[in-house]
């Protein structure tokens, strides 16, 4: 009696006038070393009339129990076919194939493993583009349990993915029939926001892209924007159904605005005629109403920002200036106000009411700094000497002030050293076209552990090493554990201190070296003579030092 098997992972295939690519993408499915035992492959030829179904059939036959052909009448997209299909298959999991497209040999064996390492609902499978562009950042490494509200997930709304079956039944998921083109966006975004987990392998080529030759992809030719943006309502209306408000939402409703919108205010834009501009700003125009809250506002980049505040009201004019700033680099010098640091786009005017709002960027200014590295650290004695440069990036350096700070691990207790400010002239530079003054970055400072908590000995424990950059009221801070130049040692190095005014003669151990992203100074008092001077000299020369010294 045949038992019927039960396949790991089903493919399913919409096929349209898919020759010669159909072929390569077969050959992909036999070469997978996951082994055709663990696939079932339901193709659904779409009404094809260059003999792309005669060539599934033939396929079919020379792998008898791995193939299910479905003949049908033309549809028009890929929607119909890949909801056949899923009718169809009956695998633990389901992954999308076109079929102009490739799989790499070892792409359903990683994707099943990490499936079932996890328990994902979703696995990403890496992306690689044949002659087009393919998300890259979410694939930057392997990822157990990604996060759906932040980062690049859900900008890769492509199909190719590894879906557990059972996810996509239990809340009937498919591919809205009435769109012909970024249909897939309808039906990822739900399986996405209905999952538990969703993991990334990106360290394996999984899915070759490809675009034909012949543009005979669908997405090949565009969309019209009038059309994408309808589309993308559709999304938004979904995200919004089935989120509730709050930082998800507003990640998720975020990239369609971006991607859907914001993004077509291009050079496009600035190149066409006023009336062209007019009428996309008016297509516009009641979708950024609907769609961008201030909170979304807020997650923008300020050129984002403001062409999103110029859609809302309808301003055509100032987008495009704003646009042509963007593309030429953004210039004009960062303003800094109070504790706060404006970019110096060509609208909103410096003292409109709008201002503050659009053109803050404290927050990306302070998380690029300070711009910071040592280049000398060592010890004299008690001594520990710093040299280096460290900046608040896109602020000119003219009344900077920098100071070493050490913080005690525990307590998080305080203490700051004020620095020598050495010319540096080499240090000022050019972005986009504009010149920053880093003449003041460079600097040099000593921090003396035995008069360094105002003028008492340095207490015992670990501290961490910091460097503050100043300018007006705007500080920045960061650590220097991965701010070690080249000519720096990365080892800690530990040796012995005497340390005047502590209670006990005994000599302390001090070490100071890189821990994580941090540069830490660990102080301890040592239980003798002989093993404190045992990590500076060696055993043997700590001996005889031994026995010259007397420490009573």
């Amino acid at each position: 009696m045949n038992v019927p098997r039960t396949p790991t992972v089903s493919l399913v295939i919409p096929v349209y006038n898919a020759m010669p690519y159909l072929e390569l993408t077969l050959q992909s499915i036999e070469q997978q070393t996951i082994g055709l035992d663990a696939i079932e492959v339901v193709a659904v030829d779409d009404g094809s009339t260059d003999g792309s179904g005669d060539v599934l059939d033939t396929w079919a036959k020379a792998n008898p129990g791995v193939m299910k052909v479905v003949h049908q009448e033309a549809s028009g997209g890929p929607s119909r076919p890949r909801n056949v299909g899923l009718e169809h298959a009956t695998g633990t999991y389901v992954f999308f194939v076109d079929g102009d497209d490739c799989l790499g040999p070892e792409a359903l064996e990683r994707l099943v493993a990490m499936a079932e390492k996890n328990g994902s609902d979703i696995v990403l499978a890496k992306l690689v583009g044949v002659r087009r562009k393919v998300p890259k950042a979410v694939f930057a490494k392997n990822v157990d349990r990604a996060d759906l509200s932040q980062g690049h997930l859900y900008y890769t709304l492509m199909p190719f993915k590894l879906f557990r079956r059972a996810l996509v039944e239990k809340h009937g998921i498919r591919f809205p029939e009435h769109m012909r083109i970024r249909e897939d966006q309808y039906f990822v975004a739900q399986a996405y926001i209905h999952s538990k987990v969703i993991s990334i392998v990106g360290d394996c080529d999984c899915y070759y892209v490809v675009r034909r030759a012949d543009e005979g992809n669908i997405t090949a030719n565009g969309i019209d924007f009038g059309v994408g943006l309808e589309q993308a309502d559709e999304m938004v209306t979904l995200v919004t159904g089935l989120t509730e408000p709050g930082k998800l939402r507003d990640h998720l409703v975020g990239r369609h605005v971006k991607a859907e919108m914001i993004d077509r205010f291009d050079q496009r834009f600035v190149d066409a005629d006023a009336e062209e501009r007019q009428r996309l700003v008016e297509l516009a125009r009641p979708y950024a109403q609907r769609w961008i809250t201030p909170a979304i506002m807020a997650r923008m980049p300020v050129h984002e920002k403001i062409v999103a505040h110029c859609l809302r009201e309808g301003l055509t004019d100032e987008i495009a200036e704003v646009v042509a700033w963007q593309l030429a680099g953004r210039p004009g010098k960062t303003v800094v106000r109070g504790a706060k640091a404006y970019a110096a786009p060509p609208f909103p005017a410096a003292d409109s009411p709008e201002y503050e709002e659009l053109c803050e960027i404290t927050g990306s200014v302070i998380g690029a700094s300070p711009r910071r590295r040592v280049d000398k650290l060592a010890w004299r004695g008690t001594v520990l000497d710093l040299e280096g440069y460290a900046y608040i990036d896109q602020v000119d350096t003219r009344d900077l002030v920098t100071e070493v700070v050490l913080t005690q691990a525990g307590s998080g207790r305080r203490l700051a050293f004020p620095v020598e400010h050495v010319p540096s002239p080499h240090m000022t530079v050019s972005r986009g076209k504009e010149t920053y003054d880093y003449g003041r970055a460079c600097f040099r400072t000593s921090v003396d552990l035995g008069t360094a908590d105002g003028g008492a000995a340095l207490a015992q424990g670990d501290w961490h090493v910091s460097l503050r950059c100043t300018a007006g009221r705007l500080s920045a801070e960061g650590g220097l554990g991965s701010a070690l130049g080249g000519k720096v040692s990365k080892r800690a190095d530990e040796h012995a201190v005497t340390l005047p005014g502590t209670s006990s003669r005994k000599p302390h151990t001090v070490r100071v070296g890189p821990r994580d992203a941090e540069l830490v100074i660990r102080l301890k008092q040592a239980p003798s003579a002989l093993s404190a001077y045992a990590f500076s000299f060696g055993w043997k020369a700590a001996r005889a030092v031994r026995k010259r010294i007397d420490w009573r």
